[in-house]
């Protein structure tokens, strides 16, 4: 147990418990997250380290499963799971479960959680990898998709860890810093998949693709030129299992197409009137079937 020099009787709990296992290491003084972690990992004298924040909780057989899974899998210098979030909101996050569904899944988010994982210290040891101050608050982030390039990862699809949402945490404190921040680990591996990508490209990805911003067909017209620029940069970098990608890349397009339409066509009312205006307006024809009959049903 680090104690970052913390201003609450943290350090007398600590000492309260009688029991060898638990080591407190106190700084001398207030070193932020980021060099307490890479702290804790230069102090780590196992093979496995685990983390896990304060406030934050577990399944009682989470470990076992992670380290039966690090045990079978040498390949594996990474082993997370999914969560269920839980206080202000409340549901199951199921994360991609290895590299080819995180490569492209990672395009859209952080789909890790920092107290789920579990690392191989002998894959630390020999990348030599850190996580990154200039990266905070997003170098937990940062961290997943360096190690995308040394070793594989692999995610148990269960929530065995309980994660708390509170109004005081850092995503909440720190909003437009960790935007930008994450931003930044997301333009890394956008250049991935598209090496030679323009400023343009990568503005679009950021500021349109992925902030939805659809307001015209128009819009979703531009998004697939977008598109297919990313997927034929993909074929030459070869990046990223192109169909998961192009499957991943127009899921999101058309979930967030369908969404223009409701609002356009059908948020006031599903009136005859409205569906004869939707039907004229021959913006259908660009959402999928399936899309379409989601459309109609309201789901």
């Amino acid at each position: 147990i680090i104690n970052d020099g913390s201003t609450d009787n943290t350090r007398d709990i600590v000492l309260s418990y009688q029991d060898d296992r638990i080591r407190l290491v106190d700084n001398e003084h207030n070193m932020g997250l980021v060099d307490t972690l890479n702290k804790g990992i230069g102090l780590t004298e196992t093979e496995y380290l685990a983390r896990l924040d304060a406030d934050d909780l577990w399944e009682e057989t989470k470990l076992e499963k992670q380290i039966s899974l690090l045990d079978s899998r040498p390949d594996v210098g990474l082993c997370g799971t999914s969560i269920h979030k839980f206080g202000l909101i409340n549901g199951d996050m199921i994360f991609p479960i290895d590299n080819d569904g995180l490569k492209v899944g990672f395009l859209f988010y952080c789909m890790m959680s920092h107290p789920s994982v579990v690392y191989r210290m002998s894959m630390l040891r020999k990348t030599g990898l850190l996580y990154k101050k200039e990266a905070f608050p997003a170098e937990d982030y940062k961290m997943w998709i360096d190690i995308l390039q040394v070793s594989q990862i692999y995610n148990i699809p269960e929530p065995l860890v309980m994660y708390r949402q509170h109004e005081n945490q850092i995503c909440q404190e720190k909003k437009e810093v960790q935007r930008t921040k994450t931003e930044e680990v997301q333009t890394e591996l956008f250049l991935r998949f598209f090496p030679d990508a323009t400023a343009s490209d990568v503005d679009f990805y950021l500021h349109s693709y992925l902030d939805a911003k659809i307001e015209s067909s128009n819009d979703y017209k531009q998004s697939t030129l977008w598109i297919n620029r990313v997927l034929n940069a993909n074929k030459r970098s070869q990046y990223a299992n192109p169909y998961l990608l192009k499957g991943s890349l127009y899921k999101f397009l058309n979930a967030n197409y369908k969404k223009y339409l409701y609002h356009k066509y059908f948020i006031s009312s599903r009136s005859f009137k409205n569906y004869l205006r939707y039907i004229c307006s021959l913006e259908w024809r660009f959402l999928p079937i399936k899309q379409q009959l989601k459309l109609f049903l309201n789901k």
